[in-house]
């Protein structure tokens, strides 16, 4: 079994809440999710049809359950989880990575870039076509957001969700 991991990445400090999963590592934030693969590259590649964040969360409070194609009891979290997140802390810089490794081998590799409330298209990572050339913007964006580490290498905290979890739930006794 592999690594599987997606977490939104933001500089922004707020006070997050306790029961929130989240580590300050270096200048930035890391939130892992409890996301299936398919839902977070439907939420990635539906952004593509909007400029701003916010805008497009505003469309995806108008859908049936924000996405009744992601109901999975195998994960906590879902589409309502992400706008909440980002609703509730006014993410405005961040983006969100989702990695899967089978064997040590890089399966799924998603991400997607949010700075200063705009959506940065040419961030989008997706495994269809329109999206493959889009991976060398990727350090460009985390630039931005102040990301200059590989945080999905500590393996340890970001091997999976539930490690995550553990991990944040120990250092928090």
């Amino acid at each position: 079994m592999g690594q599987k991991i997606c977490a939104i990445v933001t500089n922004e400090k707020n006070k997050y809440n306790k029961n929130l999963v989240h580590f300050f590592e270096e200048n930035i934030v890391i939130i892992p999710l409890n996301l299936s693969g398919n839902t977070i590259e439907y939420f990635i590649k539906e952004a593509d049809n909007f400029n701003t964040i916010k805008e497009y969360l505003q469309y995806l409070k108008t859908l049936p359950i924000y996405d009744i194609r992601t109901n999975s009891t195998d994960y906590e979290d879902n589409i309502t989880s992400i706008v909440d997140i980002i609703e509730t802390y006014e993410l405005k810089n961040f983006s969100i990575r989702y990695y899967t490794e089978w064997a040590d081998i890089p399966d799924d590799d998603f991400y997607i870039a949010v700075i200063n409330g705009e959506i940065k298209k040419d961030s989008i990572v997706l495994e269809d076509d329109k999206y493959i050339g889009n991976y060398n913007n990727r350090e460009k964006y985390n630039n931005i957001i102040g990301l200059n580490f590989s945080w999905i290498t500590n393996e340890n905290r970001y091997f999976n969700y539930n490690s995550a979890r553990e991990e944040y739930t120990k250092n928090m006794i």
